[in-house]
């Protein structure tokens, strides 16, 4: 691993680079969930120093996605060792100019890297039948179906209330299309407003949720298996997660009819959960909006229309942090511009997918930037994060760590 500082006085810019060789077997690629819940937030800093306290090598940590500003939960799919900790189909912002899935960054159960903007591909079979998953720890609005919820999520599942709902304004304010502190921002848009409302008909279904609990038994390769809880039928929400277990909850008459025959009939519950086309099986993933290099060229300029960024977000200059992959995909670069300084001003997405160009980058994805960019290396903070007060409590990370001897 290397880490770089390098002075551009073109912008002037300050990048932090540190670098891996993915092929070096000393070191693992992850993630890290702030406290190890969906909810809540923790410096990088702070994740470090808890993953060391328990045994494990940190070497170099960067905050990674978009998060509520209220709960910490973060936007796109996350996969922590192999479990979920949320799987959806479509991004869950609140930012887009149109519904779509935002670029993710994944290593499979083999080993393989990938960059791309992936949706969660989920069934659930049991006693011969099969319907689809529709998310992992999170119900889409407007949609009926399948939830699965984990250890993750909490102690119980989602209850019949609009609390939620006061708590998903504001997001972070460096992924609106203002940047602005919540406390200056303009009234809610009218896309702000839909999506409110789309999850007040989603909390409003949850009370015709019918929810049976599932005990874990094991992984067979790609497939988790898990056993029919006698007697665990509930409707309504608001069931117990065991610890070593799932609940899976239903809403719409098809999901609903499944839960209920598996619930009466028991046995064995087979789940797969997967990422990509063709799918592959996540060891762990992240996310961030939006791609900046895809096979060497620059597409920060286009985010606006592919993946339904904002001018204000996109071509503005604020600090910036990204992954990017070289062309043979052996070398990994973690990157922090510094940004609203006199001596480093921050990037547009342009800038970035140019700099980024300029380092090797063959692949690159733009991550949470702003107050949030910090880059960890060998137990400092070597960025230099904008906000008054220090470093950012975010909410997840990527880590590189020394594997265990």
């Amino acid at each position: 691993m290397t880490y770089t500082c390098l002075m551009n006085p073109g912008g002037p810019w300050l990048l932090h680079v540190a670098t891996v060789d993915l092929r070096n077997r000393e070191y693992t690629i992850g993630g890290v969930r702030a406290h190890d819940r969906m909810v809540g937030r923790e410096r990088v800093s702070a994740m470090a120093a808890r993953l060391a306290s328990r045994g494990e090598r940190p070497v170099v940590m960067i905050n990674a996605d978009f998060f509520d500003l209220g709960t910490g939960e973060v936007e796109n799919n996350q996969v922590v060792n192999g479990r979920w900790v949320k799987g959806a189909v479509i991004t869950d912002s609140p930012h887009d100019e149109f519904d779509n899935a935002h670029t993710q960054f994944a290593i499979d159960r083999r080993g393989g890297v990938h960059m791309g903007r992936f949706e969660l591909h989920g069934a659930v079979q049991a006693g011969g039948e099969r319907q689809a998953l529709t998310g992992i720890n999170y119900r889409p609005p407007r949609t009926t179906g399948l939830v699965l919820y984990t250890p993750w999520y909490g102690t119980r599942t989602l209850r019949d209330t609009l609390a939620r709902i006061t708590t998903q304004r504001p997001r972070d304010p460096d992924a609106s299309p203002t940047g602005l502190p919540a406390q200056a921002r303009p009234a809610p848009s009218v896309s702000q407003l839909r999506a409110d409302s789309a999850r007040a008909a989603t909390l409003a279904a949850t009370r015709e949720a019918v929810e049976v609990v599932l005990a874990e038994e094991g992984r067979r390769g790609d497939t988790l298996l898990y056993r029919v809880r006698a007697g665990s039928e509930r409707r309504g929400g608001g069931t117990a997660i065991p610890p070593r277990g799932v609940v899976l909850s239903a809403t719409g008459d098809s999901a609903i009819a499944f839960v209920r025959r598996m619930a009466r009939r028991g046995g064995v519950v087979r789940v797969v959960a997967t990422l990509g086309d063709p799918p592959f099986t996540p060891r762990m993933s992240i996310g961030g909006w939006p791609r900046v290099v895809q096979d060497g060229a620059n597409v920060g300029t286009r985010a606006d229309s592919l993946e339904g960024t904002f001018p204000r977000f996109s071509a503005a200059r604020h600090p910036r942090s990204a992954i990017a992959l070289s062309r043979d995909s052996t070398q990994l670069m973690l990157v922090v511009v510094d940004g609203r300084r006199p001596w480093s001003v921050g990037m547009s997405l342009a800038e970035l997918g140019d700099a980024l160009i300029a380092l090797g980058a063959w692949q690159a994805m733009n991550l949470d930037g702003g107050g949030s960019s910090a880059l960890w290396v060998d137990g400092e903070v070597v960025n230099y994060p904008s906000d008054p007060t220090g470093e950012r409590a975010v909410g997840n990370a990527l880590v590189v760590e020394r594997r265990r001897r």
